[in-house]
C-alpha cells in the first residue's frame, strides 16, 4: 500500500501552508492500524491538503493515494475517505485554481471505486455512490441489487446528478414506491435539478421528512433546508403545512431551521410563510416554540406579523437564559421598533435582569421620556451597587449617551459607572455637555486621554485639557490608536492651533505601513486643516494614503471631499481609488464634489450597494446626486427576491437586506 509515496518530491507541491513536505506523513497516518492515529491523519488531510474547501497542487498529487486508501480493506473509516473523494470532485464544495486538475486525477484513478458498491459495509457503499458520482462519467443505476434504502438513496442522487431532467420518471417512481429515506433523496434530486416536485410525490416526501429520524448522508448536511431553499413557494407551503400537522417534534424543529434558511435566501419567504411561523410559535412542544422564536428573529421586518406572539413569549420567559426564547423575542421586538418591548424590559430591570436586548438600544434608541430615564437610572444604580462591569453597564450608559442633554439628571449614575465603563461614561458626559458640570471634578481626578479632554471641553467650553492631552498623544507619534481621538480633536477647530507644529511634523508624503497608522495620519491632517484652514499642507498626506489603498482610503477620501473645491490635485488619486471596493462611497462622493459627472459614478455606486462589504449609503448618494439613470437598476435591487448579503453578523443578514431594499424603494420614489 502507498507504493511510490517516497518517489514524489512533495516539497515541490504547495498545500495550505506552503511546500507540502508533511503530505507523506499524513497519508501514512491515515493508513495506520491505530484508529486514533488514522483519525489524526484524516484531520491533517483536511487541514493541509484540502483546507476548508480549497484544493492545491498537493491535492492533485494526493488523489491516487487517497483513492487507494479509500478502497483498501482494513483502512479505518473508508466511508469518510470515500466522502472526501466525492467532495474533492464536487465544484459546489471544492474550489481553487487546481480544481480542474483534481477532477481529472479523480477520473483517471476512479476505476477502483465501482467495486466498492459491493462492499459488505453499507456505509462504504453509500459513500462509494457519492464518490463515483463526482469522480467521472460512470453511469450508475438503481437496477443493481441493493437492499439498503440509504445506499439506494445515494445511488438515486448519483443518477439524478448526471441525468438531471432525464431522471424525472425514476425520481417519481422511487419516491412513491421505496422506503425512507429514498423519497427524501428524490425530493432533493428534484430540487437540485430545478424541477417541481409532483403533487403525487409530496405526501411521501412529507411523511419521510416528518420522521424524527433524519436522513444523514454524504449528499447533504441539511436535506430539508436545501429542499425548502430550492423548491417553489407553493411546494414549500404545502410541505411546511404537512410537517406542522403530522411531523414529529424533531422534524418540526428541523423545519424551523429550514424556514430560517429560506428566509435568509428569499425576500418574499417570511411574509409568505408567516401563517406557518405563527403555528410553530404556538406549538405544544416547548422546544419547537423556542426554535420558532429563533426563526422569527431571522424574518426581518416581516416579524411584525407575529409581534403579538413574540410579546407573549417575551413576557412569560426566563431572563436568566441568555439567547433563550424570552431574550430573543424581546430583541426582535426592539429591532422592529414595536412598543411592546418596553413594559417587558422595564419589568426585567425591576427584577434585577439585564436582557440581551439592552445591547441593541444604542443602535435602536428608545424615545426619551421621564419614565424611561428613571428606569435606566435605577438599573444603572443597581448595577453599580452590585459591582457589575462590562456590557450590561456599557449598554445602559450608551442609552443615556444617545439622549444627550436630556439625560442630565442621570449624571450621578454615570459618574458612579466611571470605574466600570470609563470610555462609555466619559462619552456620555461629553454628549450631555454643560448639564454635566457636576461631573467635572470626577473627570479631572481620573484625567485620561483625549476623550476625557474632549468631554471637559464639551462641558466647560475650556479647550485646555483637550489640547494638553492631544499634545501628549502627538508627542508619541501618529499611532493608530489615536485616530479616533484625533477626530474628536478636529471639532475644536482653531482652539487646536497650539498643536500646529506637532501636527505638521507628523504629516508626510508617504503612507505608513499599517492601516491604523494611516487613519491616524489622516486624522492629524484633518485637525491641522480645521485649526488653520490650510489646505496645501495636508494634500501630500491625503494623496499618499489614497494611493496606498486598503480600508484607510475611506478616511482619506472623506477628508478630500471636505476639502473641495480646493485640493483638485487629489483627482488622479481619487479616480484610481474608485476601484477600491472598501471605499467606493467615500471616493465617489469626493469625485462628485470635485465636479465629476454623476453618470460616471452610477456603476461603481450600484456595485457598492450590493457588495457584501459595500456601504448602503451608496444609494443615498445616488439620490443626493439626482442620478436618475440609475432608476432601472435601483428598481431591480428593490424588487428582486434574492437576498443581498451584507457584511455583519449571521443574525443581521435579513435585517440588513431589508434596510437595503427599503432604501432602494425610497430612492426609486425620490428619483422618480
Amino acid at each position: 500500500m502507498l507504493a511510490g509515496l517516497d518517489d514524489i518530491d512533495w516539497a515541490a507541491y504547495d498545500g495550505a501552508y506552503g511546500p507540502a513536505t508533511e503530505a507523506p506523513d499524513i497519508l501514512r497516518a491515515i493508513a495506520d492500524p491505530d484508529p486514533e492515529v488514522a483519525g489524526d491523519g484524516r484531520f491533517d488531510f483536511h487541514s493541509a491538503i484540502w483546507h476548508q474547501g480549497t484544493v492545491y497542487p498537493v491535492t492533485v498529487a494526493a488523489v491516487p493515494f487517497l483513492i487507494e486508501l479509500a478502497t483498501t480493506p482494513g483502512v479505518h473509516r473508508r466511508d469518510m475517505l470515500l466522502h472526501t473523494v466525492g467532495v474533492l470532485g464536487d465544484p459546489g464544495q471544492s474550489y481553487g485554481d487546481d480544481l480542474p486538475a483534481v477532477r481529472a486525477a479523480l477520473a483517471a484513478h476512479s476505476d477502483t471505486l465501482l467495486p466498492q458498491l459491493a462492499d459488505p459495509d453499507p456505509g462504504v457503499r453509500e459513500a462509494a455512490a457519492f464518490a463515483l458520482a463526482h469522480s467521472g462519467p460512470q453511469r450508475l443505476s438503481l437496477v443493481q441489487p441493493e437492499p439498503d434504502p440509504r445506499v439506494r438513496a445515494s445511488l438515486l442522487m448519483a443518477v439524478a446528478l448526471h441525468d438531471g431532467a432525464g431522471a424525472v420518471e425514476l425520481l417519481r417512481e422511487a419516491a412513491t414506491t421505496e422506503p425512507f429515506p429514498v423519497p427524501v433523496a428524490a425530493a432533493l434530486g428534484y430540487a437540485r435539478a430545478g424541477l417541481p416536485i409532483p403533487p403525487e410525490v409530496l405526501g411521501h416526501v412529507a411523511r419521510d421528512l416528518g420522521a424524527d429520524e433524519e436522513w444523514q448522508s454524504p449528499w447533504s448536511s441539511d436535506p430539508l433546508g436545501e429542499i425548502l431553499a430550492l423548491a417553489g413557494s407553493a411546494t414549500v407551503d404545502t410541505l411546511t403545512a404537512r410537517l406542522i400537522a403530522g411531523g414529529g417534534s424533531q422534524s418540526r424543529i428541523r423545519l424551523t431551521h429550514a424556514l430560517t434558511r429560506r428566509f435568509m435566501e428569499r425576500r418574499g419567504a417570511p411574509v409568505a410563510l408567516l401563517p406557518r411561523l405563527r403555528e410553530l410559535l404556538a406549538d405544544h412542544d416547548e422546544k419547537v416554540r423556542a426554535a420558532a422564536v429563533d426563526t422569527a428573529a431571522q424574518a426581518g421586518t416581516a416579524a411584525a406579523g407575529v409581534a403579538g406572539e413574540l410579546a407573549r413569549i417575551a413576557d412569560a420567559g426566563d431572563w436568566a437564559e441568555s439567547g433563550g426564547p424570552a431574550n430573543t423575542a424581546l430583541s426582535t421586538l426592539v429591532r422592529l421598533g414595536d412598543p411592546r418591548w418596553r413594559p417587558v424590559l422595564l419589568a426585567a430591570w425591576e427584577s434585577g435582569y439585564d436582557p440581551d436586548a439592552v445591547g441593541l438600544l444604542f443602535e435602536h434608541p428608545p424615545a426619551f421620556d421621564p419614565e424611561m430615564l428613571a428606569a435606566v437610572r435605577r438599573r444603572l444604580a443597581a448595577q453599580s451597587a452590585a459591582g457589575l462591569t462590562g456590557n450590561p453597564v456599557i449598554s445602559l450608559v450608551n442609552v443615556l449617551r444617545g439622549w444627550g442633554a436630556a439625560a442630565s439628571a442621570a449624571v450621578p449614575e454615570i459618574v458612579a459607572a466611571l470605574p466600570a465603563a470609563r470610555m462609555a461614561a466619559v462619552a456620555a458626559l461629553g454628549r450631555i455637555g454643560p448639564g454635566a458640570a457636576s461631573a467635572v471634578d470626577a473627570l479631572r481626578d481620573g484625567m485620561g486621554g483625549i476623550e476625557t479632554g474632549y468631554a471637559l471641553w464639551r462641558i466647560t467650553g475650556d479647550p485646555g485639557p483637550l489640547v494638553a492631552a492631544a499634545r501628549t498623544a502627538l508627542s508619541r507619534g501618529p499611532a493608530g490608536r489615536y485616530a479616533w481621538d484625533l477626530r474628536m480633536l478636529a471639532e475644536a477647530g482653531p482652539a487646536a492651533a497650539p498643536l500646529v507644529p506637532l501636527l505638521r511634523a507628523v504629516l508626510t508624503d508617504t503612507a505608513p505601513e499599517t492601516y491604523p497608522d494611516r487613519d491616524a495620519r489622516i486624522a492629524a491632517a484633518r485637525v491641522l486643516w480645521r485649526a488653520t484652514g490650510e489646505v496645501p499642507g495636508v494634500l501630500p498626506t491625503v494623496d499618499a494614503v489614497l494611493r496606498a489603498g486598503g480600508v484607510p482610503v475611506r478616511t482619506a477620501a472623506t477628508l478630500a471631499a471636505d476639502l473641495a473645491p480646493a485640493g483638485t490635485e487629489l483627482l488622479p488619486a481619487l479616480r484610481e481609488a474608485l476601484r477600491n471596493r472598501w471605499a467606493t462611497l467615500d471616493v465617489a462622493r469626493a469625485l462628485w464634489r470635485y465636479g465629476t459627472d454623476p453618470a460616471e459614478l452610477i456603476d461603481p455606486l450600484l456595485a457598492a450597494a450590493a457588495d457584501p462589504h459595500g456601504d448602503q449609503g451608496a444609494i443615498g448618494l445616488l439620490v443626493e446626486m439626482r442620478a436618475t439613470p440609475a432608476l432601472p437598476r435601483l428598481r431591480e435591487l428593490a424588487e428582486g427576491d434574492e437576498r443581498v448579503v451584507r457584511a455583519g453578523s449571521y443574525q443581521d443578514i435579513v435585517w440588513l437586506d431589508d434596510r437595503l431594499r427599503r432604501d432602494a424603494h425610497a430612492a426609486v420614489v425620490a428619483l422618480s
